[in-house]
């Protein structure tokens, strides 16, 4: 591929601040299913949720032809407007890669799903309408999410790793971390004495929690709406 990363992010922005301009959109929330539906003429149908074999795993059902978006009944709000999302991606991708001057049909699976997985967040969180939204709300989670209600708090956390401040992202499920990332350099799966005391106090309170410890300030939420106890953590080297 002859073109970097910065590139291929500043060719998926500029095609969806266009997509969103033309819609209208000057502010959160983006809703992707009207998007799609009703500015891109995508098809949007909605089917029961696939039926479950004998050991409770859900049956692979056949693809519909075409590049529709298919819903089931039993989805959330925000797992819809992700797979909504999912669509405008794969209706973009064709343009992207003419953009990158790269041939059609030659890219591959893993490079496809590399482009989903940029082109979706930034559907729901446009990086021109969330900066905007930093002034207001600075880097609280909690007040990112209302702005853009359509997206996950998972999804408007790691979006925060996309800005050129330096933080840390990690997500903790019943106490085990999950994930964490940095934005600078590699991140360890193990906590800062400042993430795990906002784990504890979290856990123990169920409301936001901010502490400062050695060389780290951390936050930290607590996710609403989850069969688990999720906790995400925003983390910031004090020599930054």
């Amino acid at each position: 591929m002859d073109f970097s990363q910065e590139e291929l992010v500043e060719t998926i922005d500029r095609l969806v601040a266009g997509l969103i301009e033309r819609a209208g959109v000057t502010a959160g929330p983006v809703n992707a299913l009207a998007l799609a539906e009703h500015h891109l003429g995508i098809p949007v149908q909605f089917v029961e949720p696939a039926e479950e074999d004998e050991s409770g795993r859900r049956r692979p059902r056949s693809r519909p032809a075409g590049n529709g978006i298919t819903l089931t009944t039993d989805m959330s709000d925000e797992q819809r407007q992700r797979a909504a999302a999912g669509g405008i991606a794969l209706l973009l991708m064709p343009e992207i890669f003419r953009k990158l001057s790269v041939p059609l049909g030659s890219e591959s699976k893993q490079f496809q799903a590399h482009v989903r997985g940029l082109v979706v967040p930034r559907v729901l969180i446009p990086s021109r309408l969330f900066r905007a939204a930093l002034r207001d709300c600075k880097y609280d989670v909690p007040a990112l999410k209302q702005v853009f209600s359509t997206a996950s708090m998972e999804m408007v956390a790691a979006r925060l790793l996309d800005l050129d401040a330096p933080c840390v992202i990690a997500v903790v499920d019943d106490g085990v971390v999950a994930s964490r990332r940095g934005n600078r350099a590699p991140a360890a799966r193990k906590l800062e004495a400042a993430e795990q005391e906002c784990v504890d106090r979290v856990t123990e309170l169920d409301l936001p929690h901010r502490a400062r410890v050695g060389e780290w300030t951390a936050w930290g939420w607590p996710v609403p709406d989850r069969p688990f106890r999720r906790i995400l953590l925003r983390a910031v080297p004090d020599d930054v």
